[in-house]
């Protein structure tokens, strides 16, 4: 299996005894999408959040599109039912007249799956971000600083 190519700014701050090609990281060449005309409320809100971050890291191309609309439309998913979990609790009454449970943890779960899954190609957790190289959202100095944060 072929190790994680180590981020660009820690190649920096340690230097590259070995002489091998380090390639910058790459910077969008497209920007940011528009989103959708029918995204609203909590995926709408998701979609001006993350895309505000991965412009300014540079990570981001019109043809992330799709895979933004996937990854916001979970989040709404998994906010409408973490709302209905608060308000109806882990157990509801079922259709026999016992109690099951709530269909909404289901929706959390899956829609976690997505978000975790999406959002790692994305850089939305520090180990991401770290393989693919992004700083922090914090980052606003010069290279060495980047490099500082990554350690």
């Amino acid at each position: 299996m072929a190790r994680d190519r180590k981020p660009h700014n820690l190649t920096v701050l340690q230097g590259n005894p070995s002489n091998n090609p380090t390639p910058a990281p790459a910077k969008s060449k497209t920007g940011r999408p528009s989103p959708p005309a029918d995204l609203k409320g909590e995926a709408f809100a998701e979609w001006s959040r993350v895309t505000t971050f991965l412009e300014k890291v540079g990570h981001i191309e019109s043809i992330d599109y799709a895979a933004l609309v996937v990854y916001c439309s979970a989040w709404a998913a998994f906010n409408d039912a973490r709302s209905a979990l608060d308000e109806h609790g882990p157990l509801v009454m079922g259709r026999d007249g016992g109690y099951v449970k709530n269909p909404a943890a289901q929706i959390m779960k899956d829609s976690a799956a997505i978000m975790l899954n999406y959002g790692q190609r994305f850089g939305f957790t520090p180990k991401d971000r770290q393989n693919l190289g992004i700083g922090s959202e914090a980052d606003d100095g010069d290279e060495l600083s980047r490099a500082l944060g990554a350690l």
